[in-house]
């Protein structure tokens, strides 16, 4: 049921017509916070700033804002100017009151939703509702497994494929007042909480509490006299979620794989195989549902099979999209290509899910013919360079990787198998008839040329 701060957020977001990803970056909100506030699932956020600090990336007035206070039981924003103590409350509302200033003499246009307005770059997790989502076998399978309970599940695809997206569309499809989620992104956590597994399990631990509303105290009584870390974790996870809560619980682990250069990663990944185990004889442990999102291949975040929660469970493969789903997004950007089109557009970025959406994207809002694209496909300066170059300077930290792609460019000499499968994993190479190949065109002509 659709509170009336939920209906605020819809609509002010609407009206400012830009991703919640990129409203989270200019609020200072993670985007699993405002995911959350967005679905209806918080009723009454926990701090004030925050609604203040989404209202000033909203760009709205204070009559607006008040409506999001009022409305999670929240002084007004004119009270607030009194009851603020520290300084960056203060300073955050004199931010909020001189961009209303900059903005409050403009005339506000009345809200549009014409078809092009609904156009989305192609940028993190897509929200749930999103009509340029396309669900995959992937989506059936995770849907299933979240709907049940007590379940390991590895969701592993390269960068950019959709990862985070499936299992948000996932849990936002299976919620339920008979399930508790928490969501958990690595890439997120701060260098300090990841310094050691002390500091690693309390800030989870800590994260865990925010996002069932318990007690910060809590936490603290379990790590201020801690001796054995995982223990310690593993009783306040017991005690203080799995038992406290009659529903079951989904955690969620986006961007497992952050953990790669960890000393400590073998131990907290035992740790997660360890409560499969667990719920062999201990029914509290039955009702937690783990899943986990990586880019990597597994063996390089633990090595020892017999250890590792990675081969227990389903491991959920993302595939790329057909030629027909691909067909389908061309359909929902409003035809920019033609059926014969398409092929071509697959030699290009083959069914690459973020390729793909970006191709679209740039197709339609820079109103440019297949031709025109495919000319600028491989430039650094073009609509895919960030994404090239982001796996250019990754390869150029490890040798041994950026030579075996391009031998397999110049198909001149076999690389070593575990080298293929690492570049298989990050989403560079595939196999095709038993050959190892690029991933797609693209990917080929953008290397190739750093062969001379």
């Amino acid at each position: 049921m659709k509170t009336a701060f939920t209906e605020r957020i819809q609509y002010f977001i609407r009206r400012r017509n830009l991703p919640v990803e990129q409203l989270a970056t200019l609020a200072n909100l993670s985007r699993k916070t405002l995911y959350r506030w967005v679905n209806g699932e918080v009723e009454h956020p926990r701090h004030w700033y925050q609604i203040v600090s989404l209202a000033k990336a909203l760009r709205l007035n204070i009559d607006e804002v008040n409506q999001l206070l009022w409305a999670t039981k929240n002084p007004g924003f004119q009270e607030l100017k009194a009851l603020a103590r520290y300084e960056y409350e203060h300073e955050l509302l004199d931010a909020f009151l001189a961009a209303e200033a900059e903005t409050g003499a403009i005339p506000r246009p009345q809200a549009r939703f014409e078809p092009w307005a609904s156009l989305e770059a192609p940028a993190g997790a897509m929200r749930p509702d999103s009509p340029f989502y396309i669900e995959r076998l992937a989506d059936n399978q995770l849907r299933d497994l979240l709907a049940g309970q007590g379940t390991t599940t590895t969701i592993q695809a390269g960068r950019q494929t959709g990862k985070t997206s499936l299992l948000i569309h996932a849990m936002h499809a299976t919620r339920s007042e008979q399930r508790r989620d928490i969501y958990l992104d690595f890439q997120l956590i701060d260098e300090a909480s990841l310094h050691d597994l002390s500091s690693f399990l309390r800030f989870l631990s800590e994260a865990i509490a925010e996002q069932l509303d318990l007690d910060w105290e809590l936490v603290d009584g379990y790590w201020q006299a801690a001796r054995n870390l995982t223990q310690t974790f593993n009783r306040f996870l017991q005690r203080e979620v799995l038992q406290r809560f009659d529903q079951q619980i989904l955690l969620a682990i986006d961007e497992a794989d952050m953990l790669l250069d960890a000393e400590y990663k073998k131990h907290f990944f035992a740790l997660l195989r360890a409560w499969d185990s667990r719920r062999a004889f201990d029914a509290s442990w039955r009702k937690l549902t783990l899943v986990m999102v990586i880019s990597t291949h597994p063996y390089l975040l633990i090595d020892d099979v017999h250890l590792s929660p990675f081969n227990v469970g389903l491991n959920i493969q993302l595939k790329d999209f057909t030629p027909e789903q691909v067909a389908d997004l061309n359909q929902r950007h409003g035809n920019p290509l033609t059926p014969a089109e398409i092929p071509t557009l697959m030699d290009l970025v083959g069914g690459h899910p973020y390729l793909v959406r970006q191709a679209f994207y740039t197709l339609v809002s820079e109103d440019l013919s297949l031709p025109e694209l495919n000319a600028v496909a491989s430039s650094p300066e073009g609509p895919f360079g960030k994404h090239l170059l982001f796996y250019q300077h990754s390869l150029r930290n490890k040798p041994p990787l950026m030579e075996a792609l391009l031998q397999v460019i110049s198909e001149q000499v076999a690389p070593a198998e575990p080298l293929l499968e690492r570049l298989a994993a990050v989403g560079l190479i595939r196999q095709e008839h038993g050959k190892w190949i690029p991933r797609c065109g693209l990917y080929e002509q953008f290397f190739r040329r750093l062969m001379g």
